[in-house]
């Protein structure tokens, strides 16, 4: 029975669902029609079957390693030429018998580092700037539950 009356709630809201009805100016009787609801708001079975039918309202969120973001930096193309130059740098440095010199090695490597560097802090501040940009265009909306406004 309750499998049933889910799947009317939804052919019923199914509308709603497209977006084909504009309920923002459509008037208030017709919106709470294509919504099947009153105007003493919902009770907490109807609240639970719209949760089951429609999920939370809200954006999902993955967090990543910030370590693991930094070394996927180190993983492109360029970081692969520079990560090879400084392996070169080390091997065919000093022929004959002398010891390497790191001077060039530890040089393409800072760079590398620094180049890994700025292109996360750039990443990062713009994936902050789009998270504080979300939570100021999160919708802020009041429900009628039992006859009282939350």
């Amino acid at each position: 029975m309750k499998a049933e009356k889910m799947e009317d709630m939804s052919i019923a809201l199914s509308a709603v669902i497209r977006e084909a009805i504009d309920l923002e100016n459509a008037p208030i009787e017709d919106v709470l029609q294509h919504l099947k609801c009153t105007t003493q708001g919902l009770n907490s079975s109807e609240v639970q079957e719209r949760l089951d039918l429609f999920g939370y309202n809200k954006l999902e969120e993955k967090k990543e390693s910030k370590i693991l973001k930094f070394l996927g930096f180190m993983w492109n193309p360029l970081s692969w030429v520079m990560e090879a130059a400084a392996i070169m740098s080390i091997a065919l440095a000093r022929g004959g018998g002398k010891s390497p010199d790191y001077h060039d090695f530890v040089g393409i490597i800072i760079l590398l580092v620094i180049n890994s560097t700025i292109s996360f802090i750039e990443e990062n501040n713009a994936g902050n700037a789009a998270a504080a940009l979300m939570a100021r265009l999160a919708p802020k909306a009041k429900v009628n539950r039992f006859v009282l406004w939350n």
